[in-house]
């Protein structure tokens, strides 16, 4: 039953003349005491003021809010009085309170509903609601409203900030440059967007945690270089953003985005690890890049995107030319995504030739696509665009079965060398797909021979190692490619029994131009024959070349000298006039300046 029920039963109550005076005393009083504790129950502190101005009640929680003693109600002191002699109001009214009194007065003898305000009370904030009463005077109700503002101020901030970092979200960066934008800027704004390198491989080497940790790190050394007109935000998983909205001059930023490359590149110590990783930053400037978010977004992504592009570690500033490059990759990208079902792809070889005696010991097997639009499409051009669509597993896969295949309608004991890719090592799938390709084609496992570059035991040597003593197992070669371009080739010859190791074109085409080179080729004979490994040379186009690797003690040799990488259908017919006298032997090889330019293109 609420008051005004109440009041109205024991009202016709004491109409009956059958209530004493004192009866109707005690009721009161009954009724009285029920209303002072749900006063003193409610949260909110509440005084009421009569038609005068006075105080006539108040609870306990509007002392205790305003800072005053429970004994300090007076029962028809003016209210102002009273708000003077609160620490906390004293500070709203200011020296004088006749203003405030005024103000307060105003305020609820001329309005017939309630009216609200906030206030800020020895730094906690009010809510004062004025209702004003028919009879006169008003209730003033004071409700603590702080925790509430603060847990506001933090789902505002959670909604607008990067949970991990404590930077500005993309939401709040949005909001930021439309701001900028929005307003008269002589010198326009600068978006950054950063993208860390060689972050996945701390994710995937060393796990999130110290991964989380890192991104903390890269968000305190950029915040670290911002000045007051700089805004740091974290706008995806490796990927931070830089709005600079003073001096965006292409000179001044050139030097901002040259010092953060610099000290993000800086080693970090976490836990225990020393994690290197580096950046690439992508610059847009408004307005000439773009007169809104969109735009800006949009163009500093495509610098970003030819930034990584051009080797990683560097800055490019937006330019029209990049829009037409990243059109043409996507159309690419497209054909690329269609190219396995189409059947597209095929294998070429270039036969592996032994040097004592000079004979075929196998062939490598290098990737062609060969596209209905654009003819034969360079591996350099698709190869790492497909690592990037994820495509380049399943490629790799065909490859290995396709050229198992292949392998078997070659005579014994002549092999197959298959590149294989990072992609594929991280795909988890690699043993089990050389399995199957083996079973299914029938392919002894001794005449596959498996390619694996330097940079594949860099991610994580440990794993890479347990997957190539798996291989090994299985009864296939293991080769290390390129070798003697790393810091680390010698030390890795240690960690595994690499069957072969295939020395690099660079050093090849150094002979006889650069004595450094033969002294690498030289040293690399040595520590192959001293550990029982076959060595192959990349590359090799001129007889003194052949000569120099023979008398070095090399095993084998590709290359130009002997034949351009072959179709399929070519090699039977390669291998039949292998065996015939030089003359027919040289009718199948291509004239030398149709070829010269082309080595370079063999990529697997």
């Amino acid at each position: 039953m609420n008051i005004t029920d109440s009041s109205r039963v024991h009202a016709g109550e004491f109409q009956e003349p059958s209530l004493t005076r004192e009866q109707m005393i005690r009721e009161l009083t009954v009724q009285q005491d029920r209303l002072k504790v749900i006063l003193e129950n409610i949260p909110q502190g509440i005084c009421f003021v009569d038609e005068e101005g006075n105080l006539a009640a108040c609870n306990r929680t509007f002392l205790n809010l305003v800072g005053l003693a429970a004994d300090a109600f007076e029962h028809g002191k003016p209210y102002v009085d009273v708000l003077s002699d609160s620490p906390a109001l004293r500070d709203q009214m200011g020296s004088n309170e006749q203003p405030y009194a005024a103000d307060y007065f105003s305020m609820v003898s001329l309005k017939t509903r309630a009216t609200a305000e906030q206030r800020w009370f020895d730094h906690r904030v009010m809510l004062i609601v004025h209702q004003p009463l028919s009879t006169g005077g008003s209730i003033e109700t004071f409700d603590d409203i702080t925790e509430s503002r603060r847990a506001d101020a933090r789902i505002a901030h959670v909604a607008t900030h990067d949970a991990l970092t404590d930077l500005p979200n993309r939401d709040l960066l949005r909001r930021q440059i439309e701001e900028a934008l929005s307003h008269e800027i002589p010198d326009g704004c600068a978006l950054m967007y950063i993208d860390l390198d060689r972050f996945k491989n701390v994710n995937d080497t060393l796990g999130h945690e110290i991964g989380d940790v890192l991104l903390q790190r890269v968000a305190e050394r950029i915040s670290q270089h911002a000045s007051n007109c700089v805004v740091v935000a974290r706008i995806g998983g490796d990927e931070f953003a830089v709005l600079i909205r003073q001096d965006v001059e292409h000179g001044h930023v050139s030097m901002f985005a040259e010092r953060l490359i610099c000290g993000l590149s800086d080693s970090y110590t976490i836990r225990g690890h020393n994690v290197v990783i580096g950046a690439s930053i992508g610059i847009a400037i408004a307005p000439e890049d773009g007169a809104n978010w969109a735009e800006l977004a949009k163009h500093a992504d495509l610098a970003l995107y030819d930034a990584k592009s051009a080797g990683r570690g560097c800055y490019r500033f937006f330019d029209v030319a990049m829009e037409r490059s990243v059109q043409a990759e996507r159309a690419l990208s497209l054909e690329l995504q269609q190219a396995i079902g189409r059947h597209e792809f095929e294998l070429c070889y270039q036969p592996l030739v032994n040097l004592h005696p000079q004979r075929i010991n196998g062939f490598e097997a290098l990737l062609r696509w060969r596209n209905p639009k654009r003819g034969i499409v360079n591996p350099g051009e698709f190869v790492p665009l497909a690592e990037e669509l994820g495509l380049i597993a399943p490629i790799g896969e065909w490859v290995l079965r396709h050229a198992c295949w292949r392998a078997t309608r070659w005579p014994e004991p002549l092999r197959v060398s298959v590149n294989l890719s990072v992609a594929q090592f991280r795909a988890n799938g690699l043993v089990d797909a050389v399995a199957s390709a083996l079973r299914e084609s029938g392919l002894a496992p001794h005449r596959l021979e498996l390619e694996i570059t330097e940079s594949m035991m860099l991610d994580d040597t440990q794993a890479v190692l347990s997957v190539l003593h798996r291989l090994r197992r299985m009864g296939v070669s293991i080769a290390m490619d390129d070798f003697g371009t790393g810091y680390s080739s010698l030390s890795y010859l240690k960690m595994f029994p690499f069957d072969r190791v295939k020395i690099d074109q660079s050093f090849t085409r150094g002979i006889g131009q650069r004595p450094e080179a033969e002294a690498v080729i030289w040293a690399v004979m040595g520590i192959c024959k001293s550990l029982g490994i076959d060595s192959t040379a990349e590359g090799v186009e001129t007889n003194a070349q052949l000569e120099f690797l023979s008398s070095a003690g090399c095993n084998e040799a590709q290359g130009y000298l002997f034949s351009r990488p072959r179709p399929e259908q070519e090699i039977e017919r390669f291998l039949a006039a292998w065996e015939l006298d030089e003359s027919s032997r040289a009718a199948l090889l291509p004239e030398r300046d149709t070829v010269q330019g082309i080595a370079q293109e063999d990529v697997s």
